[in-house]
């Protein structure tokens, strides 16, 4: 989503532009070529647009960041998940210097979760300590392009909680990940009272993007490195 890519986006520097259906920054980082699309939440034909933005843009390795919700009680608000990290040697090794990155394992749901019940439920169902929309996805067209794919996640909201997905979905385009405030502004001035439901939620998920963000750009500014010492 716009909201999560936003403070790397800013670090990269540039102007993004539609590529292959889904918005895109090309630039660097710290002379580390990279390449970054906004893919919105999970939605049918996702990995039908992944696949083709992959055919036009080649990559070494792709990594999947954001924020996820805790489906088990033992992951708390902006604890820092990778998954499958083994995909990618390279993510691997940074992963186990960073004792805040516990490996976990992700739910992919297809639709929203109404409750914070049905949360805990689908946990135990799954066994799963965390819950997103976009993995499945992204990973089928990874598999068909034979693109190694990592994940890099932070908790936004606890197991317990449910951050209201509604006024989230008037804030922003679930499709294209594009921020609507205007939209979910108006909708606020009627029914000021929700406010008292978004603005908790609000501070777990700017505390779990800026976790997740800088945990991508030390991963980042460490293959940057390592790009440097191959170039000297």
């Amino acid at each position: 989503m716009e909201f999560e890519a936003e403070p790397t986006w800013r670090t990269i520097g540039g102007r993004s532009r539609p590529e292959a259906g889904l918005e895109t920054l090309k630039g660097s980082w710290q002379g580390l070529p990279v390449v970054s699309a906004r893919i919105g939440m999970g939605h049918a034909g996702l990995d039908q647009k992944v696949e083709a933005w992959l055919n036009e843009h080649p990559c070494r390795a792709v990594v999947l960041a954001g924020l996820a919700g805790a489906l088990d009680p033992a992951w708390n608000e902006g604890d820092l998940s990778s998954f499958h990290a083994e995909a990618w040697p390279g993510f691997a090794v940074w992963a186990r210097t960073k004792p805040a990155v516990r490996a976990g394992k992700w739910h992919t749901a297809h639709a929203i979760i109404e409750t914070g019940l049905a949360k805990l439920e689908l946990g135990r169902k799954t066994a799963c300590g965390l819950v997103e929309m976009e993995w499945d996805y992204v990973a089928a067209a990874c598999r068909r392009k034979d693109v190694p794919l990592v994940g890099l996640r932070a908790v936004s909201d606890h197991a317990e909680q449910l951050l209201p997905a509604d006024l989230f979905l008037l804030g922003c385009d679930a499709v294209t990940g594009k921020s609507t405030p205007v939209k979910l502004g108006l909708h606020l001035a009627l029914r000021p009272w929700r406010l008292r439901e978004l603005l908790p939620a609000v501070g777990g998920c700017l505390q779990a993007r800026e976790v997740m963000s800088k945990a991508l750009g030390e991963f980042l500014d460490w293959m940057s490195g390592g790009m440097k010492g191959l170039r000297d």
